[in-house]
């Protein structure tokens, strides 16, 4: 959900959140917690703090993703005018983020939005949604790859009809072990029938299924979108407006063959109030939730919603607290 003046504001729309919480969980990481006997800490999420200067910037920032060592980062920025894909890069976690560099041509297309990215697990995928032409719909779903991390990343390609229709497909999400795919579908992108799907394949190698639509559970009336998934597969965090503004909610499930729970929003500091907060990602050890949001001017007493604050998203980390 989210090009140009025009093309940028309805680029703005494109973003869907996610997020995650840890409610009750221990202070190890949401992999551990199950296996922990131990009495447990309360655990939450502690207020968003903005990436920075150099990531932020007064137009849109949105989308982001980071590597399982939180030093490398991927977002969208209409920064040079239309929805482009960047990176960039930090020696550790603890130090601020360098120069953002935008991904290039072999990524990003020069003429069309590129948006809704989520880096795979070991860094070696990128996938994203984008309007380019030569799709089968509204947006579609690609992947980028490298031999590693050193290696630049190969050209975008298409993830074919199974999973890209003539609808509006956005945040493809993969599990860790690269076999399974979250992502949302609606007819336009900022119609209300948006979903979360999924898909699945017998290995990395071999093209995704059929996708099925989450259970009604998840999906509501309302819209759902911008998936993310933890590590261990078990916990799902998305957006949706089902509730008063646009919010992060989560659910999850003992392991993968459990039906997922009732969704609840997501506690802590990172839903504010007459904000717009999306497009969460979750790190891999569960501890940094990383996210797009407009927050409210000082004085302001109007509720932010993608036609007065899309200006304003930028991107925040929380940090897991517990007690």
């Amino acid at each position: 959900m989210i090009a140009g003046a025009a093309a940028i504001g309805r680029g703005m729309k494109r973003v869907a959140a996610l997020l995650m919480t840890i409610l009750g969980a221990s202070c190890t990481s949401p992999r551990q917690a199950a296996d922990n006997a131990a009495p447990t800490q309360q655990c939450e999420f502690g207020p968003g703090q903005s990436l920075g200067p150099s990531v932020n910037t007064p137009v849109f920032d949105g989308s982001p993703t980071v590597s399982s060592d939180e030093t490398e980062l991927f977002f969208t920025s209409a920064r040079e005018g239309q929805q482009d894909l960047f990176s960039s890069s930090r020696p550790s976690k603890d130090s601020a983020w360098t120069q953002p560099q935008n991904l290039g041509p072999a990524v990003n297309d020069p003429m069309s939005d590129d948006f809704s990215l989520r880096l795979s697990t070991d860094g070696t995928a990128l996938y994203f949604a984008s309007i380019r032409r030569g799709g089968f719909g509204a947006a579609d779903m690609y992947v980028a790859t490298r031999a590693s991390r050193q290696h630049p990343w190969g050209p975008a390609t298409n993830l074919g009809p199974r999973v890209n229709t003539e609808a509006f497909e956005a945040f493809p999400t993969p599990s860790a072990d690269g076999r399974t795919l979250y992502f949302n579908r609606s007819t336009t992108f900022d119609s209300q029938d948006s979903d979360i799907w999924v898909t699945s394949r017998a290995g990395r190698e071999d093209s995704w299924g059929m996708p099925q639509r989450l259970a009604s559970g998840i999906n509501s009336e309302r819209a759902e979108f911008s998936p993310s998934l933890s590590t261990d597969g078990n916990t799902l965090y998305f957006g949706s407006d089902r509730g008063a503004a646009l919010e992060l909610w989560v659910t999850r499930r003992t392991n993968r063959t459990q039906d997922w729970s009732t969704p609840e929003t997501v506690r802590g500091g990172v839903n504010v109030p007459r904000s717009m907060t999306l497009a969460p990602f979750i790190s891999a050890d569960g501890r940094s939730l990383y996210f797009m949001s407009a927050r409210p001017d000082a004085g302001d007493s109007g509720t932010c919603t993608p036609m007065t604050c899309f200006d304003r998203i930028d991107l925040y980390v929380a940090r897991l607290q517990c007690r």
